[in-house]
């Protein structure tokens, strides 16, 4: 059977802006006093601009790292009013420092139309401030499954870290941190967070080819992503954005696989599996 796509035009929510008068979307800043504490909520889209059930969720990090400083930052997507609800959790994106890179990722999730979404973030820098753009598509018929819920898989250190990665070097073949041993839902699409850890001198530059593997020890790579990293602490990704569709009932193991292009920095890395239910 042919697949047949969707009708009708995909209509797009974003704080991006529609001048070139400023920054594109939202700044929001780590706590000012606490670090590796979530900072103030910040408004993205309110109630009133939010006039469509949507099927997906583009959300672009950048911003709040600086070079030869400690950089470690997540960030949280919030949905609703005076007291917001986590719709999707923190969202690995430090290690971020020229615009226009910094970290992307898609969700394939439905967000209800006349509630606001807002972000708050957590760095181990006091105070930094971090750019956060969010894209709702919806409109017409979703191309692809939507879920309705988004977990982070792994152990964080802390609210600014994932759980610390087991990383091959030099191209060797990829290391697995097992991010969880058993699953209690059944998930169906899944995307990467990657960053360096405890790093103020990044080197050497380089990109870092992360994998996703599902099942016992001789596990299924279900996908392939990129992160990058520069000598000025600066990171991306993952390349793509888009998360791989795989049906992984309750009960299933999950991993990272992990190679280096080159050698392994000093601080190590650290990364979360987001996995859509």
């Amino acid at each position: 059977m042919l697949w047949t796509p969707s009708a009708g035009a995909v209509k797009v929510i974003s704080n991006s802006g529609i001048v070139g008068t400023g920054s594109p979307g939202s700044a929001v800043v780590s706590h000012a006093t606490v670090a590796n504490s979530f900072g103030s909520v910040v408004e993205l889209i309110s109630a009133a601009n939010n006039v469509q059930d949507s099927w997906g969720i583009w959300v672009h990090l950048e911003g709040g790292g600086a070079a030869t400083t400690i950089n470690e930052r997540t960030t949280r997507i919030l949905i609703g009013g005076a007291t917001d609800d986590v719709l999707i959790p923190p969202l690995i994106c430090g290690y971020s420092v020229i615009p226009g890179a910094g970290f992307s990722y898609f969700f394939p999730l439905h967000v209800p139309g006349g509630v606001r979404i807002a972000a708050d973030a957590a760095s181990v820098r006091l105070g930094s401030s971090a750019r956060v753009l969010v894209y709702l598509f919806g409109g017409c018929p979703p191309p692809f499954r939507v879920g309705r819920k988004v977990t982070a898989l792994g152990t964080q250190v802390d609210n600014s870290r994932g759980q610390t990665l087991t990383v091959a070097a030099s191209g060797g073949a990829a290391s697995a941190t097992q991010m969880i041993a058993s699953t209690t839902e059944d998930y169906f699409a899944f995307v990467p967070g990657f960053q360096p850890q405890n790093d103020a001198s990044i080197t050497p530059a380089g990109f870092i080819n992360v994998g996703i593997g599902v099942g016992a020890a001789t596990e299924e790579r279900i996908g392939t992503w990129w992160f990058s990293k520069t000598t000025a602490e600066d990171s991306g990704g993952p390349v793509p954005a888009m998360p791989a569709f795989y049906d992984a009932p309750a009960g299933t193991r999950i991993t990272m696989l992990c190679s280096n292009v080159g050698a392994n920095d000093t601080g190590g890395y650290g990364g979360l599996v987001y996995a859509v239910s």
